[in-house]
């Protein structure tokens, strides 16, 4: 007996749904780490958010290949997404963007660390400059926003994809 083919959905849109999870906890961290709040001290794992990253953006490189090619046009990607999910994403990108330039601005050529006892900005192991407690803080506060800045805009251009394209491989062969 032959059943109709269906759509081929559940695995793409469980991808959309961790990759929107993904980001919905990434600009909460974001957004907590801008206010001056080192998030990493009072929760450690927020560091799986990076790793997560790469749970959706490869099946998202594997299938988009599929879809747009190794390198498509910007008027392909306009045509293949809803205007309002490209113009967000330019936006976003833009925010990543102009989010590193200030976190190494804010970094000082440094990175925080302790060591001895002591609050340092280190850069490769070479001591920049010691720093106060609060001073730390605000530099560990700024390594996260640093870093999800641009877990936002991994996280997005998945959830995208498989939320709002037009693949075609989510048809059933």
């Amino acid at each position: 007996m032959n059943r109709p083919k269906q759509p081929r959905i559940l695995v793409p849109r469980l991808i959309a749904l961790a990759a929107l999870l993904g980001f919905t906890l990434s600009l909460l961290v974001h957004i907590a780490a801008l206010l001056g709040t080192d998030v990493s001290a009072k929760f450690p794992y927020v560091w799986t958010l990076h790793v997560g990253i790469f749970v959706v953006f490869f099946p998202f490189i594997f299938f988009s290949r599929k879809d747009l090619g190794p390198k498509p046009t910007f008027a392909q990607i306009r045509e293949f997404f809803p205007s309002w999910v490209v113009a967000l994403g330019c936006v976003i990108a833009a925010y990543t963007a102009i989010n590193f330039l200030l976190f190494i601005v804010g970094m000082q050529g440094g990175s925080p660390a302790i060591s001895e006892g002591k609050f340092i900005l280190q850069d490769h192991g070479r001591l920049v400059r010691e720093v106060t407690a609060a001073e730390y803080t605000s530099f560990k506060a700024n390594e996260v926003r640093g870093f999800s800045g641009h877990w936002l805009l991994f996280y997005f251009v998945p959830f995208a994809y498989f939320m709002f394209g037009k693949q075609s491989n989510l048809s059933a062969d």
